[in-house]
């Protein structure tokens, strides 16, 4: 969805806007944080040790965010920087892009896609930085024990405060604050990233009774709607929606990854190759043969990240020592039992 958004802006034609509220790649970006709250809030439950799913989270995000990074600034920067070499690798901003490492946001490379319509480099890396920040609220919250199952009540109470501050007091959806790219654009992303969370922690509930949750969510939706509120409307059904889809567990879901996980690899590199297709081929061409091309070439390099570089990481984790983890319910009760917990 990130992708096919894009393709529309970097050929200089206006995006999609489903519900007229805001792109269809942001759609898919609101997806990505529901999601991500939901699955990383399962790593914790298995694994509730601070550093090790600290641990976790790095081997899954920064290799494959520094070889990009990497290919960028030695490969792709100076084959496509109108700059002689050495003016390339004589600049500061060549050299200031390597900060993206650190999750500093550089958008720039010095001579680079400068005939495009826009010249930004890799346009999707700044939701990164965003996504890391909530994963340390997130341990945060952990250690002080939000997520046990006698505190999901305050962890719903604070959700619940929270997004009524974004969506009913900083009133995200008009507040021109919220605009791209001022500093409060994205601000809604830590909301969607926590009520996956929360389905997570309350997942025995709502998937006893899935229907009549459906139902009590929709008509808060409409009512939102009807409040002039589509926004949070969204907020309130996309991510139930999504994650309850997800969790039907389908024979077609259950092999969508048979062939390796290139989520990450597509969302890290696709912009990066749509800017180099369209500085080879321009901007003149049809929509679906730009998009198909710079499919295939991303499809390419997220295979090769994932084979290469994602999952070679990931193998590490095996390093991490697994520990016996005490039943939360039954330590609870005082009927502690030890139980072998996955990595």
């Amino acid at each position: 969805m990130v992708l096919c958004s894009h393709q529309y802006a970097l050929l200089f034609r206006p995006e999609p806007r489903p519900f007229g509220l805001f792109t269809l790649g942001t759609l898919g970006v609101l997806i990505f944080f529901s999601v991500s709250g939901y699955l990383v809030a399962q790593s914790w439950d298995r694994d509730p040790h601070a550093w090790r799913f600290a641990a976790r989270r790095f081997l899954r995000i920064w290799p494959g965010l520094a070889v990009v990074v990497m290919l960028t600034v030695f490969c792709v920067g100076p084959v496509f920087s109108r700059l002689s070499l050495g003016e390339y690798f004589r600049s500061e901003m060549t050299w200031k892009y390597l900060l993206q490492l650190c999750l500093r946001v550089e958008l720039y490379l010095p001579g680079v896609f400068e005939s495009n319509p826009w010249h930004v480099v890799n346009g999707s890396l700044w939701t990164i930085p965003i996504e890391v920040k909530w994963y340390a609220i997130l341990i945060v919250a952990c250690v002080c024990g939000l997520l046990l199952r006698r505190a999901r009540y305050v962890l719903l109470a604070g959700v619940l405060l929270y997004a009524i501050y974004i969506f009913g007091v900083f009133d995200v959806q008009h507040n021109p604050l919220a605009n791209f790219p001022l500093p409060a654009f994205g601000c809604e992303y830590g909301c969607f990233f926590c009520y996956g969370v929360l389905l997570q922690r309350w997942r025995q509930v709502w998937e006893r009774h899935p229907l009549l949750t459906l139902a009590c969510l929709t008509l808060l939706a409409a009512a939102l709607v009807v409040l002039d509120r589509q926004y949070a409307a969204v907020y309130v059904l996309l991510p139930f929606v999504v994650i309850g889809f997800g969790s039907l567990s389908t024979p077609l879901l259950r092999e969508a990854g048979r062939y390796g996980d290139v989520s990450y690899g597509i969302y890290i590199y696709a912009y990066m190759v749509q800017q180099a297709v369209i500085a080879v081929i321009g901007i003149r061409h049809a929509y679906a043969l730009s998009l198909s091309v710079s499919m295939a070439i991303t499809l390419a390099c997220a295979f090769a990240s994932w084979r290469l570089v994602e999952r070679p990481a990931l193998d590490l984790k095996r390093y991490l020592r697994t520990p016996i983890r005490i039943d939360e319910g039954k330590r609870e009760s005082g009927n502690v039992q030890a139980v072998a917990s996955s990595p």
